[in-house]
């Protein structure tokens, strides 16, 4: 039962990371306006609470958005201390 449980999360952050990587590039190259549109809804919910705790650290950086390459490692280490728990 365990392993199902991590299986799922490794599976759900692999996922995150991967429309992270649409994200950011979606916001770099504005190509197809309606699949960034759905990025920025997908995306917004998870990276409101990475802003803001980013707007009170030491990362904070006057016109740059670092909140998607913070979520993108932090998903990155939990999908691999899943796999390493597998």
């Amino acid at each position: 039962m365990f392993i199902y449980i991590i299986s799922t999360g490794y599976w759900f952050f692999r996922v995150i990371e991967i429309a992270l990587f649409i994200y950011i590039i979606m916001s770099w190259l504005p190509v197809f306006p309606k699949l960034q549109a759905l990025s920025v809804y997908i995306m917004e919910p998870l990276l409101a609470p990475v802003r803001r705790i980013i707007e009170h650290s030491v990362l904070k950086i006057r016109g740059i958005d670092l909140s998607p390459i913070v979520l993108y490692l932090l998903a990155a280490y939990a999908s691999q201390m899943c796999y390493g728990l597998r």
